[in-house]
């Protein structure tokens, strides 16, 4: 019974007080979906993820989506990928890893780099909320 009363705790802690929050650009681009995941306070190998996704889209746009919003490249298989980017940098003075406003703001005002597409076996956060 002490283990639990050990572990227990100490797992509650592990998983951090990371928070994701949820967020949409107004129109025109309401299709646009923000995803932010602050850093967790409890692992000093955790980082901040800014997200956007179009969860208007079929696996066969995502590639053209990918290089219209400024993505490097389009993924050569659209297999096992969400319709999402993730998303990097912002306008000068910003960065778009520090809170969920400067992320949605650097999606939605312009500003932000675009790298890969999100992979569906990444277990690091939680995309339902705005693919749905």
């Amino acid at each position: 019974m002490r283990f639990y009363s050990i572990v227990g705790p100490l797992l509650s802690l592990l998983a951090g007080c990371a928070s994701e929050q949820y967020g949409q650009c107004d129109a025109p681009d309401d299709y646009l979906k923000v995803m932010f995941k602050d850093s967790s306070s409890a692992s000093p190998f955790s980082h901040s993820f800014c997200i956007v996704c179009n969860p208007n889209i079929e696996p066969a746009e995502y590639g053209a989506w990918a290089l219209q919003m400024g993505a490097p490249k389009a993924p050569e298989s659209t297999e096992g990928l969400h319709p999402c980017l993730y998303v990097y940098g912002g306008p000068p003075g910003t960065d778009n890893t520090e809170s969920f406003e400067s992320c949605r703001s650097s999606v939605c005002d312009g500003g932000a780099t675009y790298s890969d597409m999100v992979g569906k076996g990444n277990g690091n956060f939680d995309l339902q909320p705005i693919l749905n």
